[in-house]
């Protein structure tokens, strides 16, 4: 995907306000739920893909550092109005020198891998984090789900058929994304291999938004004693195996291995 069709797609559709509205909150709370269960004083963080540093800031209000990688200029530049300190680089996931391998105890993925084409993309980026993780630390890793954009994009648009016609829903019901598609849909299996083949240990995986996506309208109307307490359920169902898979997106936390294991070429 050229930079300048990801920049297009975050000028028209910010990040900052996506986090903001309720099916975002959702997302955005259950994450940090389940970062604050590993999160240790002094920890240095990395943020790659850190969009308009939504969680960044958070995590630094709480006194971590943390470094931010991000591809968009745009977000960057929404990132230091909002934080002029922070310490922020444009860089791409798949390849970033100027971090220095094991410099980070925990290291948030939580975007890139949405716009990542493919397995071998995907895989550079997951080794890539491992490479700047240190041994034993964690690596929070974000993806699109693929039952989720054939319900609601696929099925509930009618668009379904002609997909299918046209190879880019196989017989399987898995989206086949195109080179230079800007979104990129995976199943549990996907992850299961992409974690196997950058030798990665799954420590947990979770739902940060559920049935949130499929609800935008019903959440908005929620009063916010309601809204308070759907995210406290959201929280509490997030890592049942059975619903895992259904909502829109999924977060992999893996552990960088203790024992050297040689990265995948």
């Amino acid at each position: 995907m050229a930079l300048s069709e990801i920049e297009k797609h975050y000028n028209k559709h910010p990040e900052d306000l996506r986090l903001l509205r309720r099916h975002g909150q959702v997302e955005y709370e259950v994450t940090m739920h389940h970062l604050h269960r590993f999160l240790e004083p002094g920890m240095q963080l990395l943020d790659i893909g850190a969009g308009t540093g939504r969680y960044a800031s958070a995590l630094m209000a709480e006194g971590y550092h943390v470094k931010a990688v991000e591809l968009v200029r745009r977000n960057i530049q929404v990132f230091l109005e909002r934080e002029p300190d922070a310490d922020i680089m444009q860089g791409d996931a798949r390849d970033m020198p100027f971090i220095p391998s094991a410099s980070a105890d925990l290291t948030l993925l939580l975007g890139p891998l949405y716009h990542l084409t493919g397995q071998e993309d995907k895989l550079k980026a997951l080794c890539e984090a491992r490479r700047v993780t240190r041994p034993g630390g964690l690596i929070f890793v974000a993806y699109l789900m693929n039952e989720y954009s054939i319900l609601s994009y696929c099925f509930d648009e009618e668009r379904i058929g002609k997909l299918m016609d046209k190879g880019f829903v196989d017989k399987d019901f898995h989206i086949q994304a195109q080179a230079g598609e800007l979104y990129d849909y995976v199943r549990l299996e996907d992850i299961d291999r992409l974690d196997r083949l950058a030798g990665l240990e799954r420590v947990t995986i979770f739902s940060p938004d559920g049935a949130a996506d499929y609800m935008r309208t019903r959440l908005n109307r929620m009063s916010e004693e309601t809204f308070a307490l759907f995210i406290e359920y959201q929280k509490r169902i997030s890592e049942r195996p059975d619903l895992i898979g259904a909502g829109s997106h999924v977060v992999d936390v893996l552990r960088v291995p203790v024992t050297r294991k040689p990265l995948p070429r």
